[in-house]
């Protein structure tokens, strides 16, 4: 048994970097950007005008007041696109929001912020107030400057990413490709039959369930192979016709007379990087590598075990394939205690909840590793160390209860 910062170090050792691939920006929400990417223009391009209104020089609407109002003619119109090769400079110019303040303005009066007259010569403004230097004015560069960066590598790609990438007419980027990934459940008392009375012995998968939609978190293409029993020969068709770079099964990892993965792998060739780690739930977890160069995680049955085994096991494997470093941790000051009778690192449902601006944490009941009513009410996991015994007042160690790919 080795341990857990043991396993995290033989993880990383094994995981290769999987390749990259060009997609459309339509197409990368929820990608791993593979690559810093920087903007080749400024943003906005140009000084431009914040409201309606009027463009105007400052200066000239210092003195103005109800008694002295100020009255500047105005030139010419600007709307939005306006390339301004034909502007006709004068004391006041009418522009539309987003278009391009001109050279010889500095401001931008609002519309609700003046009396338009007409006369022969055109429009007039009728100012009874000072306009303050670049009032309503948006400048070059003021969101993003040219050559910043807007993407980091091993991000994540979320809406307001994309939205930024497009304004910069950034319309394509390098992302990590999809890993794939099968799973199959092991246990002869296992059922995916949801909408048929359980027989005596049996219970419902809630294993394969959840390990989809937690792939499906990520960029991940997650297929479910079904139930391959307490069968070798199952087990043995599972991994030669699945060929996807990641195979998960969950149960018969541990000693029993029923626990027969690890020999199986162990028949076939597979080089078992560890089996059994010091952690709890979970402590049979194995790790191996196929023949082909696959990677073979052997999950505990119980749910909660095989949630921790994704969380904490599978999810560092997965970021070091995406190029992303070790997850770092977050300190909270504990509510409650939490006692343990063994040396193990514990993985606790625990509910975080900032407190007068102190991050707090409560370890939830129910830390049984077959109890999943608890998960529902936890949104973080509190880590108990090795040596640590947990009292109200400690600082405690935790993670999110899924991981947030940053």
């Amino acid at each position: 048994m080795i341990s857990y910062q043991q396993a995290m170090q033989l993880i990383r050792d094994t995981a290769k970097p999987i390749p990259s691939e060009d997609v459309a920006l339509e197409r990368a929400l929820s990608r791993i950007s593979a690559s810093e990417v920087r903007s080749s223009i400024n943003l906005p391009p140009f000084n431009n005008s914040a409201m309606d209104g009027f463009a105007v020089n400052s200066n000239t609407t210092l003195n103005a007041s109800e008694n002295n109002p100020v009255i500047l003619q105005v030139s010419d119109v600007l709307p939005a696109g306006s390339n301004l090769d034909n502007l006709v400079a004068g004391e006041a110019c009418a522009i539309m929001t987003g278009a391009p303040v001109p050279d010889c303005y500095d401001a931008v009066v609002q519309i609700e912020n003046v009396v338009i007259t007409t006369t022969d010569t055109g429009h007039q403004i009728r100012l009874t107030s000072p306009v303050e230097q670049f009032e309503n004015m948006r400048f070059a560069g003021e969101d993003v400057e040219l050559n910043q960066p807007i993407l980091t590598k091993g991000q994540k790609i979320r809406p307001q990413d994309i939205m930024l990438l497009a304004a910069c007419g950034i319309s394509s980027l390098q992302v990590y490709s999809n890993i794939t990934i099968a799973i199959a459940t092991s246990g002869e008392e296992i059922s995916d039959n949801y909408d048929q009375p359980l027989e005596f012995g049996q219970i419902y998968n809630a294993n394969a369930p959840l390990l989809q939609n937690l792939a499906n978190n990520i960029p991940c293409e997650a297929h479910y192979a079904g139930i391959i029993g307490d069968n070798q020969h199952a087990l043995l068709e599972f991994i030669n016709q699945n060929p996807q770079q990641i195979l998960i099964t969950t149960g018969a990892v541990s000693m029993g007379d029923w626990d027969f993965i690890p020999q199986t792998l162990k028949q076939l060739g597979a080089e078992i990087i560890f089996h059994k780690t010091a952690i709890r739930p979970g402590k049979p977890i194995l790790f191996a590598i196929l023949p082909d160069g696959r990677y073979f995680f052997g999950l505990p049955g119980n749910p909660v075990s095989s949630f921790v085994g994704w969380r904490f096991f599978v999810v560092p494997l997965l970021r070091a394939l995406l190029g992303l470093g070790a997850e770092k941790t977050s300190i909270a000051i504990a509510r409650n205690q939490f006692h343990k009778k063994h040396k193990l690192r514990q993985f606790l449902k625990a509910n975080l909840l900032i407190d007068d601006g102190v991050a707090a944490i409560t370890i939830n009941n129910g830390q049984e590793s077959f109890k999943i009513s608890p998960l529902t009410t936890s949104n973080v996991w509190a880590i108990s160390l090795e040596e640590q015994q947990i009292n109200s007042g400690d600082k405690v160690q935790f993670i999110p209860l899924l991981p947030d790919w940053q």
